[in-house]
């Protein structure tokens, strides 16, 4: 069952065209990811969603049938931003109330003990919000959300201020509790790792508009342009002739971690030009000998500057996409 369509949306502001004929559907139980960096109108998806953004054109509905008005906000709908949005003069608990104004009090104490503790905040109920680390904040945030049962839920970039370790955690906490109460989640995003890992399909903002919409592993291993084999991870582009590709339209490339070099002479020689060390693994950079416009990067465990190297492209994934 879809649980939200959005069909044809686009939105200008002033003369600058900032989306067109955006079209994807959401189903119940289902994490949508929209893909994009930075300034490609991600977040203004969700404001009209919201009912936060008005003046676009084509439509957002809801259950297939139910047009979702403009300026009207939708209690159907939870929105999780990136800053969280808690109220500083109200402890944990008293944030979680707020959204349950109109239970009785015995019905709303029962809604919020249920709440901490599947969020597992009860020993935080008292705290006040600057007392909480950055997730226990954002736990507040999306229980807020969840107490009002919402079944669209729209999430801002919700990792954006977590640092790594808390990231993947709270990630796999996220995508669990969706599941569990078979919401409709849209997330948007500009990590791609984010992306890849917690949505059953993705759509990637591109001039304006989603240039393609799939499951993560289809977008990874057939995208459909250059822009999104390079957007959702480092490639290495080769000359078309490597691979008998005679189309101009068309590009070669493998990726990064599927690239592998050799100390075995052959046809394909590599020539130094950068090493950095980080770690546990060595990045390097080539120049491919024979096509000085092209370069090879590779991660590699050990690596020895006097060896000569060569492109190993045996058992190798060649991928071809358009430009």
């Amino acid at each position: 069952m879809v649980g939200i369509s959005i069909k044809n949306f686009g939105i200008s502001f002033g003369n600058m065209e900032i989306l067109k004929d955006v079209t994807f559907s959401v189903n119940a139980g289902e994490i949508v990811t929209i893909l994009g960096p930075s300034g490609s109108g991600k977040s203004t998806i969700l404001r009209a969603i919201a009912s936060l953004q008005n003046d676009y054109d084509g439509e957002i509905l809801l259950n297939e049938t139910c047009l979702i008005s403009k300026n009207e906000c939708n209690k159907d709908i939870g929105y999780i931003f990136q800053d969280y949005a808690l109220f500083p003069h109200l402890n944990v608990k008293e944030n979680i109330e707020f959204a349950l104004y109109k239970l009785s009090t015995n019905e709303k104490q029962k809604k919020v003990d249920k709440l901490l503790k599947q969020f597992d905040l009860v020993e935080h109920r008292n705290k006040q919000i600057h007392e909480l680390s950055g997730g226990q904040q954002q736990r507040v945030s999306i229980a807020r959300v969840i107490a009002y049962e919402p079944k669209i839920l729209l999430l801002d970039e919700p990792f954006a201020n977590l640092d790594s370790l808390l990231r993947a955690k709270t990630k796999s906490w996220l995508k669990n509790i969706i599941k569990e109460l078979g919401l409709s989640a849209i997330l948007v995003t500009h990590d791609k790792k984010e992306a890849l890992s917690m949505s059953d399909k993705i759509g990637v903002i591109h001039e304006n508009t989603i240039v393609q919409f799939d499951t993560p592993k289809k977008l990874f291993q057939e995208p459909k342009n250059l822009y999104i084999a390079n957007f959702l991870g480092e490639i290495n582009i080769l000359p078309n002739k490597l691979a008998g590709v005679e189309d101009d339209k068309k590009r070669v490339f493998i990726r990064i971690n599927e690239t592998n070099i050799t100390a075995k002479e052959n046809d394909y020689s590599l020539v130094l030009e950068d090493i950095s060390y980080c770690g546990d693994h060595y990045e390097v950079e080539f120049i491919l000998k024979e096509y000085q416009d092209y370069k090879i990067k590779i991660t590699i465990k050990d690596f020895d500057e006097k060896q000569n190297y060569y492109l190993n492209l045996d058992n190798t994934i060649i991928h071809t996409t358009d430009i």
